[in-house]
């Protein structure tokens, strides 16, 4: 009880000393933003972001987090050389011409500013110096966005098919080469959603101070630049008047690195932490008397467990006698019963034997299902099968050599197939029926010389598989 007592005294006193956390924090790395395109050179760019936080306990190991932080994200895109799909237009006279442009060492450069409301759930483990990690979401509010574009030239000309002929160096129409041409734009940007994540180690400076180095991982999971319509770079509107358009269609926001954050332990004092230690200290005297007295309890129960394996051992012993008394009997058991199965295999096979030779024939050439006459010799046939309920079976139909090949096929089948029903209906298990067929006048008994053979060779035949258990039964 009094060790019960203990441990929730000091998790009283933890949740009080440990209530609340202020903090501020900053950090960097890769900062970046990832593009959905296909074609062009993409690098990283690396930024920072700072902020406020408050962090409430609401477990000595758990607490749930937030605060108010900017960040920065920076990135590049561009090509080397791009030649643009030519489209109509027209120039100053109003004119219709299409319109042709080749950039080279096009860059893009762009750069956004989040302002980031943090959610996160937070568990550290340890005492002075604690290893901590961090999950949850952040919500990133656009601020600022540019975009920065440039080219080290840009060539271009219009083509009039009516005259035939392009223009090349019309610079007043817009037409020529261009040198170092640069255009910076606002980029339009939108709410971003991020998933992130990090981990350290969180160390204690003093009663209220602790510092937080550890790593974090941000990633977007929708686009924070909105989507644009024009597919086009250069855009042209006469009069040397040409117009820069960004090719990036969505950018994701991404970043990785390292972190630092200074905390102040709101809630705690030089005082709360004395009677923490103090019940800690009772808490460790408590444990070390409940471990002496364990210790004297497992020296009993290892004797009791010496004890135990010496009457073990005998039993063991005495069983061991006793499992090969029974192993011999068994075997002389054993030895019994198959001298038995032996006698009654060569019985059931004999059986098998008889049902096989009987040969249920003499049927008309169009005849199919067994007559009066038929009867009897079928029922003596069922009986047998009714004794021997693990024997599983084939029917063969056959004819004589009479009559059309595909009608002797059929009526060889229909004979098989009455028979098959005839002796389901009599009580015969269905799934001991292998399967029905029709042998035509393949297989014959005995010649097809005359028309008393005939009657012979037209017949069913029961053809014994094998003997195994039916399934499911």
């Amino acid at each position: 009880m009094k060790k019960i007592l203990s441990i929730f005294i000091v998790l009283s006193i933890g949740l009080q000393a440990f209530a609340s956390e202020f903090s501020v924090y900053g950090g960097g790395g890769l900062s970046t933003l990832m593009y959905n395109v296909k074609e062009g050179d993409k690098s990283h760019g690396f930024g920072v972001f700072f902020g406020l936080g408050y962090t409430y306990f609401f477990a000595p190991s758990w607490g749930l987090g937030s605060g108010l932080e900017m960040a920065f994200y920076n990135a590049n895109y561009g090509f080397k050389k791009y030649s643009q799909q030519p489209y109509m237009s027209n120039d100053y006279e109003g004119n219709e011409i299409e319109f042709h442009s080749t950039v080279n060492g096009y860059k893009e450069k762009q750069s956004v500013m989040l302002l980031q409301i943090p959610l996160m759930l937070q568990y550290q483990r340890g005492d002075n110096h604690q290893f901590y990690a961090a999950a949850g979401t952040k919500i990133g509010f656009p601020l600022t966005g540019t975009n920065k574009i440039s080219a080290d030239s840009v060539k271009n000309s219009g083509y009039r098919e009516f005259e035939d002929y392009e223009y090349t160096t019309q610079k007043f129409m817009g037409f020529g080469k261009f040198e170092r041409e640069k255009s910076e734009k606002k980029l339009p940007l939108q709410t971003a959603v991020l998933l992130s994540t990090e981990a350290g180690m969180k160390w204690k400076l003093n009663e209220a101070f602790r510092l937080y180095t550890g790593v974090y991982f941000d990633y977007g999971l929708n686009s924070v630049t909105k989507r644009h319509i024009s597919d086009r770079v250069v855009e042209h509107k006469n009069q040397e008047q040409i117009a820069f358009n960004s090719l990036i269609d969505e950018a994701t926001p991404l970043a990785v690195g390292l972190k630092l954050k200074l905390s102040f332990n709101a809630g705690a004092g030089a005082e709360a932490e004395a009677h923490r230690k103090a019940a800690e200290e009772e808490a460790a005297r408590l444990a070390e008397a409940a471990a002496a007295e364990e210790a004297r309890r497992k020296a009993a129960e290892e004797e009791a467990a010496r004890l135990a394996e010496a009457a073990a051992a005998e039993e063991a012993r005495r069983k061991a006698a006793e499992e090969e008394a029974v192993r011999l009997a068994a075997k002389r058991e054993a030895a019994r019963l198959a001298a038995i199965e032996e006698g009654k295999a060569s019985s059931l096979q004999a059986k098998i034997d008889s049902i096989q030779k009987q040969v249920l024939n003499d049927f008309h050439i169009t005849q199919t299902k067994p007559n009066e006459r038929q009867i009897p010799a079928l029922d003596a046939i069922i009986t047998l099968l009714q004794n021997y309920s693990e024997l599983r079976f084939y029917l063969n139909g056959h004819t004589c050599d009479q009559g059309d090949k595909e009608v002797n096929r059929k009526v060889g089948y229909e004979r098989a197939k009455a028979v098959r029903d005839y002796i389901i209906a009599k009580g015969i298990d269905e799934k001991r029926i292998l399967g029905i067929g029709s042998k035509l006048y393949y297989e014959p008994l005995v010649p097809n010389t005359s028309e008393e053979n005939r009657r012979k060779n037209r017949r069913v035949e029961f053809v014994i598989e094998k003997w195994l258990p039916i399934e499911g039964n």
